[in-house]
């Protein structure tokens, strides 16, 4: 135990170190600066619009009710309501992807005992296939999907 320190104050001088400017900083912390993401639904639980960023560029990737999410704020949607959400990933490539995420959507809402007012997180490399899972899923009666863009 004493040796490491010693041998610090002994190699630290012989690399071109004083032996005092070697220190370490603590990391930054999170300030009120570091901005939290902006929720995804309001108080009384309906769907806030979405951040500008979240809104596709590509028009043919967005969604009817234009529902869309950043990655942080469906973790924080997803941590706030701890866990009770359902994850849709959609596959490559086509009609077959989309309907397997859509049954697949289904079976872990119903695995998990959730209500159709739960939210979707709807994910894909296609964003086009993935926004229309997501508007099948909504068509469906589901209130809360959102299109996870970014």
């Amino acid at each position: 135990m004493l040796l490491a320190p010693l041998l610090l104050a002994v190699l630290l001088p012989a690399c071109g170190g004083d032996g005092d400017s070697f220190v370490v900083e603590a990391a930054p912390r999170a300030t009120a600066a570091t901005h939290a993401p902006r929720p995804l639904l309001a108080a009384d639980g309906s769907v806030l619009s979405a951040e500008p960023q979240a809104v596709p560029v590509d028009r043919a990737a967005r969604t009817r009710r234009q529902h869309y999410a950043s990655e942080a704020q469906a973790l924080a949607l997803e941590n706030t309501l701890r866990g009770d959400v359902v994850q849709v990933l959609v596959g490559c490539c086509g009609a077959e992807a989309a309907d397997m995420a859509v049954l697949t959507a289904y079976g872990v809402q119903a695995a998990m005992n959730l209500p159709d007012s739960a939210p979707f997180f709807v994910r894909g490399s296609d964003q086009r296939l993935a926004a229309s899972v997501a508007d099948r899923l909504a068509e469906a009666g589901m209130p809360r999907v959102f299109l996870v863009t970014r």
